[in-house]
Order: structure tokens, then sequence, then C-alpha cells
């Protein structure tokens, strides 16, 4: 497999300069080739504590794009690592998304894209596919591999992972921009050979989604866009099948079986932008219990929310107010022993009173609260923070100065009268940092950080220092800087650590360049058990465009 991603990546460097090399030397050719490579090892030591991290590992990222007589567009992709493979992803992979002309684009190895908010959108597959968008047309089809098998682990107790494979399609006609409707279907099924040693924790499932998602315009200013889709899923493939089901569904679709449901969901939104100076957006969305879509990671299910977000530019553009509001429910089907509130709301403000002063304000607040009858089950957690942010901008000292001074102060309450004692949490926190800049590209960066965190068993401080220097040299060629800072952390014991970077980037011009930082982490406490350690990481690393 090394051997392979070897000559992979030497063939992929090679071809790409020889062809810009070719494209250098006639102006007869039709193909230009853009291309990026990064490439780099990563060093880690520790003294006092077990590593935290590989001692020494390699990746790299290679993307390219070759354009063949302004028609055929080839972007390919490659990732690669080395090294001690329980500290990082523990594959490889290569894709290739060829784009011809502006209406055609394949798809091959690994690659990732969406189709819509319902169905599937996240998942990186393993396979093939290919996008065709002539005009207002659209047709997508793309298949391969979504997961891949993994044995459950003994030791962490970790539960096996099913290789799973999935195919999606997409018909489509309209202006994405204006006004379209596209029709989207999803399919996922595990394959419940992959897995030989656990049989019991994890069930192999199936997953059917089907959707319409649209958008319409209306006028110049109001756009309505959503989307409606319906599930089927099995939550385990090796239950016994139906055998009165009255709906005949092929079998490459899906197979009901006694683990099977259905169910829905849906979405909407409608922006309103009637002028430069101000617009809202309301959003709906409603995803039944039962719905499930193995297209993306992560999708929570029985949920009913609503959504208010306006916006508003005054005085010219000096003052710009940011606000949302959301609300969300669960229990949409009774069938929970309690429902589930939450509420969300934000405001930001930025005024930029002068040019020299300006002035950033945010308040955000969350509340969950669930009707549980049993008390010590009831939630009604309450979580408010606010932040205010004065900047100044003046000539002193030889050079620019820019402060900012960052006041916060959060605040974690339970109404529960069982829990309140443990959950009450109130924070505050004072930030300053001055960074002055001199015309020789000298610059200091100094930070000022005291946060205090109060609850009713204990307090904890913190108490930042830090300074950054940092100089460019050889006509701004190599751009470097070093930081030294140090915590004091008290909570029932007192503890110090302290820490020092180094960073470096060399520009080489058209053949890239070269950074490299190195830094060091040092921690005492002193207390009853104290524990002293330090840890060295360091990271070399080449990029280059051609």
């Amino acid at each position: 497999m090394k051997r392979y991603l070897q000559i992979s990546i030497t063939a992929c460097l090679v071809t790409c300069l020889m062809v810009s090399q070719a494209q250098d030397e006639t102006k007869k050719s039709r193909v230009d080739v853009k291309a990026s490579a990064t490439l780099t090892s990563n060093f880690y030591s520790s003294s006092g504590i077990d590593p935290r991290q590989p001692g020494n590992m390699q990746y790299g990222i290679v993307r390219a794009s070759v354009m063949l007589w302004d028609m055929v567009e080839l972007p390919f992709e490659l990732y690669f690592t080395t090294g001690q493979t329980r500290f990082q992803q523990p594959f490889n992979q290569f894709g290739v998304s060829p784009k011809i002309s502006n209406w055609l684009t394949l798809h091959a190895g690994y690659f990732s894209t969406r189709f819509s908010d319902l169905t599937f959108g996240d998942l990186r597959l393993l396979g093939g596919g290919f996008e065709l968008t002539p005009g207002n047309f659209r047709l997508k089809a793309v298949y391969g591999r979504s997961r891949q098998a993994i044995e459950p682990d003994k030791v962490s107790f970790a539960p096996g992972v099913y290789s799973q494979t999935a195919y999606a399609v997409s018909l489509g006609y309209g202006n994405l921009s204006k006004s379209y409707f596209n029709i989207n279907l999803f399919h996922a099924k595990d394959d419940s050979t992959s897995v030989k040693s656990d049989s019991v924790r994890v069930m192999p499932a199936e997953n059917l989604v089907t959707s319409v998602d649209f958008g319409m315009r209306f006028g110049e200013y109001v756009t309505l866009r959503g989307e409606g889709a319906l599930s089927a899923y099995s939550s385990n493939l090796n239950s016994e099948k139906l055998d009165n089901v009255k709906v005949d569904v092929p079998g490459f679709l899906f197979t009901p079986n006694a683990s099977s449901r259905i169910d829905g969901a849906g979405m909407l939104s409608l922006d309103i932008n009637p002028s430069a100076y101000w617009s809202v957006s309301l959003g709906a969305r409603w995803v039944g219990p039962g719905f499930n879509t193995l297209g993306y990671a992560l999708m929570p299910n029985d949920l009913l929310e609503y959504s208010l977000s306006p916006r508003l530019r005054l005085f010219g553009n000096k003052l710009i107010l940011r606000s949302r509001i959301g609300l969300r429910y669960n229990n949409l089907r009774d069938n929970r022993m309690a429902t589930t509130s939450r509420f969300t709301g934000m405001l930001s403000a930025t005024y930029q009173i002068t040019r020299m002063f300006g002035i950033d304000g945010n308040y955000s607040k969350n509340q969950i609260e669930s009707g549980h009858k049993i008390d010590t089950l009831r939630i009604s957690n309450v979580f408010d923070s606010y932040t205010l942010t004065p900047r100044l901008s003046f000539q002193a000292l030889g050079g620019n100065n820019n402060v900012m001074l960052t006041f916060s102060y959060q605040n974690s309450s339970d109404k529960n009268a069982y829990t309140q004692n443990l959950n009450n949490m109130k924070t505050s926190g004072v930030n300053v940092i001055h960074i002055l800049t001199f015309p020789s590209s000298l610059s200091l960066s100094t930070t000022l950080l005291y946060n205090k965190t109060a609850m009713d068993l204990y307090t904890s401080t913190i108490t930042h220092v830090s300074e950054t220097v940092g100089k460019r040299f050889f006509k701004d060629r190599l751009n470097t800087s070093a930081s030294i800072g140090v915590n004091w952390v008290e909570v029932t014991d007192k503890s110090t650590q302290l820490v020092f970077r180094v960073n470096a980037t060399y520009s080489l011009k058209k053949y890239g360049s070269l950074s490299f930082f190195i830094t060091n982490n040092s921690y005492r406490g002193y207390g009853v058990i104290s524990q002293n350690y330090s840890e060295i990481y360091g990271n070399l690393q080449y990029n280059i465009n051609f």
C-alpha cells in the first residue's frame, strides 16, 4: 500500500510539472495546470507523563486541476499518511473529479458531494458517480462505500462498525438562484457479514430516503426554499421479514422487516431582503421521531423548531445589528416521558463610532426545560453570556497601536431543586490585547487575561500573561516570531504552566514556502498531589503552488 502511494504521489507531481513545463514552452498548447502540495512532518517528545501524540508522523495533501482546451477540467486530490496509525486516520485517500466543459462532472475514488439537507450531504464515498448540469437540467448519481468495517475492540469495549455501501440519485430542473425543484433518492445498507465477532451490540441497518426540495423567487426581494422527505429505516437487517406488506418494494431499494419504520421530515425558509439596510429570515423545520438518514453523520430527529433572524444597518453602516431567536420542541407524538423545549437567542452589535474607536457587544441566551413529573429527572437550565469589547487604534511609541479590551460574563443556572447546588456556575473575565507595529516590520503583542469561575463547591481562577515578538527579514521573505506565556491556575491546588514557541516561514518564491515551529510546554503542580511534566512539539511543513 505504501509503495502504491509513493508511486501515485510521484506520478501526480511529475505529471503536473511536465504539463506545466510544456505549457511554458509552447503557447499553442491549450493545457492549463493548477496544483498545490503540502508535505508535513511532526515530531513530539514528553517527560513526566505518557505521550499524548505520536513521536514522529508525516502526512501530505496533493491537489491539482488540469484544464484541457478550456472544456475538460480534471481535478484530483491525494491524502497520504505514515507513522503510528493508532493516532491518526487509518487510511489513505485518493480521488479524482474531472469536470468536462461546464455541464459534466465525474467522480472516482474518494469524493464528497451534496444532494439536499434531508437526504445526503456529508458522507465521503469510495466509488464513482457523475453530475450532469446542461442548462437548467440537473442529473446526479453516485455509488460507493460509505463506511469501512471495523471489528470491535475488546480492550476499550468499542463496538464494531459494519461496512456500508450507498447510492444516491437526484433529478432536477430550474435556476438554483431563482426557482427550481429537485427529486432526490438515497439508499444505504450495511453488509451484515463484514463484522464477524460482534452480533449482539451492533445490528446491521438499511435506509431509504426520498425527498423533493424546491426554491421560488417572488420579485427581487423574497425567496422561499423548502424540502419534504420520507424515510424508511430498518434498524436490524436480521429481523423477521414481513410477508403481508401490500406495497411491492424492489429489493434493491428496500426490504421491510419487523424493525422497519417509516416517517417524514420537512423544512421551509423565507428570506426577505428589500433593502441594503435591513433584511429578515424566517425558518421552520419538522423531523419525525422515526425519520433517519444515513446520508449525514448525525441528524437529530423528533423535533419541531422555528427561527427568526433580522439584520439591520444604521448610520451609514457604522452600526450593524444582528439577532436570532429560535424555539425547538420534541415529543412530537407524545411517546416520551416528557416534552423538552429549548429557546436560543442572540443579539450582536458592531458600532464604529469614529475612525479610531469602535465597540462590539454580544448577548446570547440558551434555555432548556423538560416537563418531567419526577423532580429528580426534571431539567431547567438557563445559560446567559455577555461580552463587551471596545477597540482603539492610534499612533504612538513610534508605531501603530491597536488595543482591545474584552469584558465577559457567563451565568449558568439550574432551576432544579435537587441538582442546582451542583450545576450553578458563574464565570467572569477580562482580556487585554495590545499590538504595536513599527515601520521596520517589528511587532510586539502583549496579552493579559484574568478569568474566575465560581460554583457552589469550588472556585477557580486563571491568570495569563504572554508576549509575542515578530520580525520580517530578507525583503520580507523570512517571517519570524517568538512568544512566551505563563498561566497561573488555582482551584483546590495551585499550578503553573510555562509555554514557549518559535515560528519561522521562508518564501522560496515560485518554489513554494518552508515553515517551521517548535513549542515547549512545562507544567508544575503544587499541592497534595503534584505532577511535573514537559512536552516538546515541532512541525516542519513545505507548501507549493504550481
